[in-house]
C-alpha cells in the first residue's frame, strides 16, 4: 500500500497536469498580466495627486496675488508641485465675504478655500478641514512672502546658498525605509498570489464533490493524501505562474533600460542579503499557501454545491484580508503583544517572518518559525480531513487524531 506522501503525490500529479494542460490556465495567467497592465496605462494619464490637489482662490489685488504667487514658487521649487495647495487669482468683489462663500459653493471652481485681505492682514475662508491640509501651507507662503516683502522694503536681498554635500554610500534611516517598503512589498506580493490561487481550491472541491470523485480519490488512497496532494499540485501551478509572471516582468525592467537601478538594488536590500531574503520569499510563500489552502479545503469541504461556495467566497476573503493587516503590524516594529502575535499565530507568521528578514539579519528565528509553520500544516491537513471525513463521507477511520505522521510510512 502507498504511504501517505506517494499517495499524495499521485493526487498532485493528477491534479496539476489536468489544470496546467488545460486552455482555462492560458486565461488564468493572461487575466493578472492585463490587469497589471490596465493599472500602469490607466497610471500615466491620470495622477491622483493632481486630482486630490486642494486649490485657494486669492481674491486680492495684483501685488498681494504676486507675492503669493512667487513665494509659492520658491517653497514648491524646494520641495514638489503637489506639497502646496494651487493658487487661482480671483478678482475681488466689494462684499469678499459674500464672494467668498460662492467661490466655495462653486462645484466648478473646487475650491477648497478663499484667500482675501493683504499679506499683513491675511484672511482664509473655509470649512474647518483646511486647518488639517490647507490652512498650515497657507501660513508658510504667506510668511516667505511677508519676507521677501518685508527684506525689498529695507532695500535688502538674500541669494540662494550653495550646500556643501559629503556623499555616503547610505544612511541607516533611508536604508530601514527601503527595507520596509520591500517588506510591504513582498507581503503584498505573497497575499496576492495567494487570494487569487487559494481560492481556486474552494470551487474545485465543491466540483469534485459534485461529481463523485473526491469520494472515489477517498475510497483508493487515504483522505490525508487527497488534501496533500491537491495542496501540492496548485502550490506547483502557483509557481508555474510566478516564473512566467516574473519572466516577463523582468524582460520588462530590461527593456526600460534601468539595469542601473537593478545595480544598486543589493546596496539597499534586505537584511539577511538578496540570495537568503529570495529563498526565505519561496519557503514563506510556498508554507502560507499551504496553510490558507488547507484551511480553505476545510471550509470547501463543508460547502456542497457552488451556490455555498459563493456565499464562503467574502467571509474568506475577509479572512486573508485580517490575516494580510496582521502581519502588516510586523513592519517597521520595535515589539510589542500584536506584533508577537503576528509571528506566532500560524497563517500571519510567514507573512510576518518575511517583513523579519528584510529587516533583521538575524536568520535561526527564520529556521524555528519553518518548523513551527509546518506543524501546523500537518495538523491543519489533518483536522480537514478528519472534518471531511466525519461530516461529508459519514465515515470515520476510529484511529488516533495524531497519526498522520504514523501513516506517512509505507506499509507493506
Amino acid at each position: 500500500m502507498m504511504s501517505v506522501f506517494e499517495a499524495a503525490w499521485v493526487i498532485a500529479r493528477r491534479d496539476f497536469i489536468a489544470t496546467v494542460y488545460s486552455r482555462s490556465f492560458i486565461l488564468f495567467l493572461t487575466i493578472p498580466l492585463i490587469m497589471f497592465g490596465a493599472i500602469v496605462l490607466t497610471s500615466q494619464f491620470v495622477d491622483d495627486r493632481t486630482l486630490s490637489q486642494p486649490q485657494v482662490a486669492v481674491a486680492a489685488d495684483s501685488a498681494t496675488v504676486s507675492a503669493l504667487a512667487g513665494a509659492r514658487a520658491r517653497l514648491v521649487g524646494g520641495t514638489s508641485e503637489f506639497t502646496f495647495p494651487k493658487l487661482t487669482a480671483v478678482a475681488p468683489a466689494e462684499n469678499v465675504a459674500v464672494q467668498a462663500r460662492r467661490l466655495l459653493a462653486d462645484d466648478a471652481g473646487s475650491y477648497s478655500a478663499v484667500f482675501s485681505g493683504t499679506l499683513d492682514r491675511p484672511v482664509l475662508t473655509g470649512p474647518t478641514k483646511i486647518e488639517e491640509n490647507v490652512a498650515l501651507r497657507m501660513n508658510l507662503i504667506i510668511d516667505d512672502a511677508r519676507r521677501v516683502a518685508a527684506l525689498g522694503a529695507a532695500g535688502r536681498s538674500t541669494a540662494p546658498v550653495a550646500i556643501q554635500r559629503v556623499v555616503t554610500e547610505q544612511a541607516a534611516g533611508n536604508l530601514q525605509m527601503i527595507r520596509q517598503d520591500l517588506a510591504r512589498a513582498v507581503q503584498g506580493l505573497i497575499f496576492g498570489v495567494t487570494v487569487i490561487l487559494a481560492t481556486l481550491l474552494l470551487s474545485n472541491l465543491a466540483e469534485e464533490k459534485t461529481n463523485k470523485v473526491i469520494e472515489v480519490l477517498a475510497a483508493s488512497v487515504p483522505l490525508d493524501s487527497v488534501f496533500l496532494g491537491k495542496l501540492i499540485s496548485m502550490l506547483g501551478i502557483s509557481f508555474v505562474g510566478l516564473a512566467l509572471w516574473g519572466g516577463i516582468l523582468g524582460l520588462a525592467y530590461l527593456l526600460l533600460q534601468i539595469v542601473q537601478d537593478f545595480v544598486t538594488l543589493p546596496v539597499a536590500g534586505p537584511a539577511v542579503g538578496w540570495p537568503t531574503f529570495v529563498l526565505l520569499v519561496l519557503l514563506y510563500y510556498g508554507v502560507n499557501y499551504m496553510l490558507l489552502g488547507a484551511l480553505f479545503l476545510c471550509i470547501g469541504g463543508q460547502a456542497s454545491n457552488i451556490r455555498e461556495i459563493q456565499t464562503l467566497t467574502m467571509p474568506v476573503t475577509l479572512l486573508q484580508a485580517g490575516v494580510f493587516f496582521l502581519a502588516l503590524t510586523a513592519v517597521g516594529s520595535s515589539g510589542g503583544t500584536l506584533t508577537w502575535f503576528a509571528y506566532i499565530f500560524p497563517f500571519s507568521s510567514p507573512l510576518a517572518m518575511i517583513a523579519f528578514a528584510s529587516e533583521s539579519a538575524t536568520v535561526w528565528p527564520h529556521l524555528l518559525a519553518l518548523i513551527w509553520q509546518g506543524a501546523w500544516i500537518v495538523l491543519t491537513i489533518r483536522i480537514s480531513s478528519r472534518l471531511f471525513r466525519t461530516t461529508v463521507l459519514k465515515s470515520s477511520s476510529g484511529e488516533s487524531f495524531f497519526s498522520f505522521l504514523h501513516r506517512a510510512r509505507p506499509r507493506g
